[in-house]
């Protein structure tokens, strides 16, 4: 069967950031637009396994229009997402402006990899294993698909299941399922799947993993909230997890998404609007992900309804404990952005509310150097965060396997 496939770019609007950047569109700050998209490759692996599904990209779009520290927010596995990385690395932008000047500015974009046979197509919606460090994903070697609903209709799943060592799965938890019916059908179908074992050197290793899709009829008409059409109301919230990055960081803070809650109920399409990094805007996916709602209503109908939604991150620090308010690195193209792994923070501020803006380094051994502060509500805390920071350590920024020096930016606060 010929398979096509139809990448769409989506640029999405924030508020722009005080930091000198990178920045976020709005405020002043204009949009980069896409000037040359080349379109990314179908993986052979999700060939074989007749999926499509959405990938969404984060990246930072310098002031040459080239795009820089890509990252996957929302991967759907089946190597999708390396294929979207390697197309968007490919692709030029005019570059955002600020007061008439290109300028560093961090957006997203949407690749849709669609096979045009909906009924004979298993519809991701995100694949992910949690794996040991450096460790292979599990490649799917043989899939076996649900039968499809009856013309016009749709089923959706979520399951849990370990990969063996012999890349078998095991454990099959059915976490969420559009229609009770389906569940057989469902369970013989995974049952059937075959996968490429994950190894740490050299050695297979059983590891856990998460597939939500749909089959059948995806659905096709979306309302906005308003004229007669309700909101849809959470009705289960679990809370989510903390990156373990973060968490060293005191880091907190929002994060918002922008998602489309289906007339059962259910999250997907998730789109990130307002981002914070250090690995909190997967896991705020991953926390709706779980949430369950009562759907929009329109005319007395469950229906999908677009809404957005804030994740927030807190950490149990007392009041007067300084953190990490944010922060941003100008990683070039092609570049693995740096990765903290060890933190220092002063005791108690002197004063309320403090705040300390700093610029460095992160040198090819994971240093702080050229540390300056670019702005600071007090004397005292300048000192005091000036020399935390010089005690940070991080795994270096990456290009083509060798550690690279790049730029950063952080943003100090004490207090809510």
């Amino acid at each position: 069967m010929h398979r096509l496939f139809v990448p769409v770019a989506v640029l999405v609007t924030c508020a722009a950031q005080d930091a000198p950047g990178p920045y976020r569109v709005g405020n002043g700050v204009s949009a980069p637009i896409p000037i040359n998209k080349p379109a990314p490759e179908y993986s052979e692996e999700a060939r074989l396994a007749a999926v499509d599904g959405q990938v969404v990209v984060s990246l930072v779009v310098d002031a040459e229009g080239n795009p820089t520290d890509l990252k996957v927010t929302k991967p759907i596995g089946f190597g999708l997402d390396e294929k979207a990385l390697e197309a968007v690395r490919s692709w030029k932008f005019t570059p955002g402006i600020k007061e008439g000047v290109a300028v560093p500015v961090r957006t997203q974009v949407e690749l849709n990899f669609s096979t045009g046979d909906q009924r004979a197509t298993l519809h991701v919606r995100r694949f992910g294993c949690k794996l040991p460090e450096g460790a292979t994903r599990p490649s799917v070697l043989k899939s076996e698909h649900p039968p499809a609903p009856p013309p016009g209709e749709g089923a959706s799943a979520t399951l849990t299941f370990d990969v063996s060592e012999q890349g078998v799965p095991e454990n099959l938890h059915i976490e969420d399922l559009s229609d009770p019916k389906w569940e057989p059908d469902v369970l013989a179908a995974l049952r059937e799947w075959r996968f490429q074992p994950t190894t740490v050197t050299g050695n297979p290793v059983a590891v856990p993993c998460r597939l939500n899709f749909a089959v059948g009829k995806m659905p096709s008409n979306v309302f906005r909230i308003g004229n007669g059409v309700s909101a849809p109301v959470p009705i289960f919230k679990p809370e989510p997890d903390y990156s373990e990055e973060a968490r060293h960081a005191r880091y907190k803070g929002t994060v918002v998404l922008k998602i489309v809650v289906d007339q059962n109920g259910f999250p997907r399409d998730f789109k990130v609007i307002r981002s914070l990094g250090l690995g909190l805007d997967e896991k705020a996916i991953e926390a709706v992900e779980r949430w369950r709602f009562k759907a929009g209503m329109k005319e007395g109908q469950a229906v999908a309804v677009q809404a957005t939604v804030e994740v927030n991150f807190r950490l149990l620090n007392k009041s007067p404990a300084w953190g990490l308010k944010s922060l941003s690195f100008m990683t070039p193209n092609g570049a693995s952005r740096p990765r903290i792994t060890k933190t220092k923070f002063p005791g108690t501020p002197e004063i309320a509310n403090a705040s300390v803006n700093v610029s460095m380094d992160i040198d090819g051994q994971g240093k702080p150097t050229n540390i300056h502060a670019e702005d600071a509500s007090d004397e005292q805390s300048q000192k005091k965060i000036l020399a935390a920071v010089r005690e940070w350590r991080f795994e270096p920024a990456m290009q083509d396997g060798k550690p690279i020096s790049v730029p950063c930016t952080m943003s100090f606060a004490s207090g809510n």
